[in-house]
């Protein structure tokens, strides 16, 4: 909320669509839909959806919404058409601001579906993807493309903006993050200063609405919200997949609704706590554990780009020392540069999945050659939620709010600090970035702070945790299991953040659990990391493959402009750089015949 962009307090962690690894789905499953006239790269057609509705504003849903009865959901057309499906559908949910007075004002819901074609429906599968401040709806299209067959066969998938984010009534501040990402060194004084002070500016730099509801979307209302969704959705039971701060949504859900609870998946645990210090302490000590296994895992693979440079963190450090000195680095946007914040963002968005490493070792040699921090620039930007248009969504505001409305502590100015220190002093890679973290500073007391408990009396739950999650350490997803008295925990041994969807070994006793609620055995795990082949070979990756073929089709006669790996990377859904696929231009159907291998190489990719 503050004007500039640091660790915030708590679990600020991406959701899955976010990442570029995840983004690569979509960006292959739209140029295999574009160039086969409708169908997924495997054939299929009853998962696909459509895009978010984007223009569902928060004053345009609850104006829609006057007109609907509490809890309940007008399915129609989502605002903006999508090339990957056309079946998605959308509504919005109206509940009440304060559940503690369901007869007062109310606020929208903005959630969205794709429904199941199968014969042999079970019922509605919500999603949330973290966060706190992931749009649902937007992640819908990437579960479209992730979730396995045979589970949406079964279920219609659901998800939802989570009341204060995105198309949800939303929360709205001034936020000023291009160039903003701030790093402070130790014994700072002045520095502190200036973000303290900046974080005197909320009132002004936020609507009096943004300020009203703030106080109202702690993680217990969203529960509260998920409740009347299942309601809304006609399901006696919630059947639901919770992606990190997902997991806490799912638990306080439990918490709150024991009885109510069909399946409940909890990947990447959330440790159980309302104490967001807590929660930074661990982020600390997760993230330069993954550093550290990027780096060994990098300069022991040949394919590795870095191998012809020197051992991967000493070429890191000499970076930030050099980026440090000059100030900034130049980028392929002339209007912009990489300040050395916005490289520790970068480095820190690579970091959650195992698909984005290769992007993080090419990112580190062009800057380290070039000093072109292109890559950089635009790893960080699906952090902190740039568009491709150079606006942002509001998941940076949502996650600070949602984030403090958990937490019942509002230490200092000088507490604050001295927390941040003691964060920073647990990280030998980050402690810049972690430095600087303001907390709470400036937010108003919690009114509703987080529900923790057993859930006793719910169903079994189903915790997943992988070894190496630089956000959500695996010893969270230990204490998320002790903590719930039905929970089982399915240990994986694997790097990144989450699981299902991502990780093969997780699929089949995750989709037991959810069609026929088969829980994993006690103890039960499995690897990612025996046959995982970190980096390939130049050319053979899908970034690669998808330039090869956007090459050929240019070559064979297709107007299209060139594009490298940054311009990929940037739009998440490819619609950006994907106008061009015509299955009925006889130049575009020539073209995709010349190119028959390169495009076969990249749907087997």
């Amino acid at each position: 909320m503050s004007k500039h962009v640091a660790t915030r307090s708590g679990p600020r962690v991406v959701r899955p669509s976010q990442i570029a690894g995840g983004s690569l789905f979509l960006v292959v499953a739209l140029i295999a839909a574009g160039c086969s006239g409708g169908s997924t790269s495997d054939g299929s057609d009853s998962t696909q959806v459509s895009a978010p509705a984007t223009s569902t504003e928060a004053a345009g849903a609850e104006g829609a919404a006057e007109q609907q009865d509490l809890g309940t959901l007008e399915w129609g057309p989502c605002d903006e058409a999508s090339a990957i499906s056309p079946d998605k559908e959308c509504a919005t949910l109206q509940v009440p601001l304060d559940h503690a007075d369901p007869d007062g004002e109310r606020i929208a819901i903005a959630v969205a579906r794709i429904a199941t074609s199968g014969a042999d429906r079970i019922g509605s599968l919500v999603f949330n993807p973290g966060g706190p401040g992931g749009s649902g709806v937007e992640f819908l299209d990437q579960a479209t493309v992730i979730v396995p067959t045979e589970v949406a066969e079964r279920f219609d998938l659901v998800s939802f903006d989570p009341r204060g984010v995105g198309a949800s009534t939303a929360l709205d501040c001034d936020v000023e993050i291009d160039d903003n990402v701030t790093l402070l060194d130790a014994g700072d004084d002045a520095g502190w200063d200036r973000l303290v002070a900046e974080t005197d500016d909320i009132e002004t730099d936020c609507t009096a609405d943004t300020l009203e509801l703030a106080r109202y979307v702690g993680t217990n209302n969203a529960a509260r919200d998920l409740d009347l969704l299942r309601e809304a959705l006609g399901d006696d039971g919630l059947t639901y997949v919770g992606y990190s701060y997902g997991t806490r949504l799912g638990a306080t859900y439990a918490e709150l609704f024991p009885d109510r609870v069909r399946a409940l998946v909890l990947d990447a645990a959330v440790k159980p706590t309302d104490d967001s210090h807590e929660l930074d302490l661990g982020q600390a000590e997760g993230f330069d554990r993954a550093l550290e296994n990027f780096a060994a895992a990098c300069d022991a693979d040949q394919d590795c780009i870095l191998q012809d440079v020197g051992p991967t963190l000493e070429v890191l450090d000499g970076l930030r020392t050099e980026i440090a000195e000059v100030g900034e680095f130049e980028t392929d946007d002339a209007d912009r540069v990489l300040t050395p914040g916005e490289l520790e963002l970068g480095i820190i968005a690579s970091l959650y999945s195992k698909e984005t490493w290769p992007f993080l070792a090419q990112a580190i040699f062009v800057a380290e050659a070039e000093q072109d921090g292109s890559l950089f620039q635009v790893l960080g930007d699906q952090y902190a939620g740039r568009r491709v248009d150079g606006t942002y969504d509001n998941s940076q505001v949502a996650n600070g709010f949602i984030n403090c409305a958990d937490d019942p502590a509002r230490p200092d100015a000088d507490e604050t600090r001295r927390l941040a220190d003691e964060t920073a002093a647990l990280s030998v890679l980050f402690d810049e970035v972690l430095r600087a973290s303001t907390g709470c500073l400036g937010i108003e007391p919690a009114l509703d702070p987080l529900i923790i408990g057993p859930a006793e009396g719910a169903p079994p739950i189903l915790v997943i945790g992988n070894s190496g999650d630089p956000a959500t350490p695996f010893e969270w997803s230990e204490a998320m299991a002790e903590s719930l008295a039905s929970a089982v925990l399915f240990t994986v041994d694997a790097e990144g953040h989450t699981a299902y969807g991502s990780i093969e070994c997780v699929t089949e006793p995750v989709n037991a659990y959810l069609i026929d609620l088969d829980v994993p055995d006690v103890g039960a795990s499995c690897s990612d990391n025996t046959d995982a082949d970190f980096f390939v070979p130049e050319g053979d990756s899908e970034v690669d493959l998808i330039i090869t073929l956007f090459d050929c089709l240019r070559d064979n006669g297709l107007d299209i402009p060139p594009i490298g790996t940054a311009d990929i990377l940037a739009d998440p859904s490819g619609e950006g750089f994907t106008d061009f696929l015509d299955p009925t231009d006889p130049a575009f159907i020539a073209a995709i015949g010349a190119c028959e291998d390169a495009l076969l190489a990249l749907q087997g990719a």
